[in-house]
């Protein structure tokens, strides 16, 4: 058991040095909703984004936790969404990256499985991927991770309550939800840090 507990230990230890050797750069995410017959809105610095190289994996994460703005009124739409994070896998195959050129792009689906409020259903996700030059001060982040700092995504996700059960919650939410993850950071995914992912 003592053995175990120390095992279990030196993971925690091993996995906190990965990330923290390597700067976990977060993306903003805007939600938008209908509630009680009002548009609601939020922006906030609330999605993390990593490719797999390993798995040729692409996910995407949001927490609407950070969308709250720490009002009770305000924040009542997001209470039913906030108790969960949602969380995007899907295949992403290298040779469909886009190749690096001045103002290059590329539009993708990537077909996957979002995971939210304990159910996990297929989901063909909208993404583009653009190159950021390096002179672009303003946008370009160097992060040791070469091809991936070079590269920014624009990410669509929209869903209806009901497919995760979240309308059977005590907001009875039923319009739908939708999430646009702009010029997001591509994070890569080295071992262990699959703890950032909950």
């Amino acid at each position: 058991m003592i053995k175990k507990a120390k095992y279990l230990f030196l993971q925690i230890i091993f996995a906190f040095s990965t990330a923290k050797s390597q700067n976990i750069i977060p993306s903003t995410a805007y939600i938008q909703s209908c509630y009680h017959k009002h548009e609601c809105f939020s922006i906030s610095n609330s999605a993390l984004v990593f490719f797999n190289p390993g798995k040729n994996e692409l996910i995407a994460q949001v927490d609407f936790n950070k969308f709250k703005l720490g009002n009770d009124t305000l924040d009542q739409w997001l209470k039913d969404l906030s108790e969960t994070n949602l969380v995007f896998r899907g295949n992403l195959n290298t040779s469909d990256l886009l190749t690096l050129s001045h103002h290059n792009s590329k539009s993708l689906i990537v077909e996957g499985l979002i995971n939210f409020n304990g159910f996990t259903k297929p989901y063909s996700l909208e993404l583009n991927i653009f190159e950021v030059p390096k002179d672009a001060s303003l946008l370009f982040k160097e992060n040791s991770q070469d091809y991936f700092d070079r590269v920014n995504a624009n990410i669509q996700i929209a869903f209806y309550p009901k497919d995760f059960n979240v309308d059977k919650r005590h907001q009875h939410y039923k319009k739908s939800v939708s999430i646009a993850i702009y010029r997001a950071y591509i994070n890569e995914l080295k071992q262990g840090m699959e703890f950032l992912i909950k």
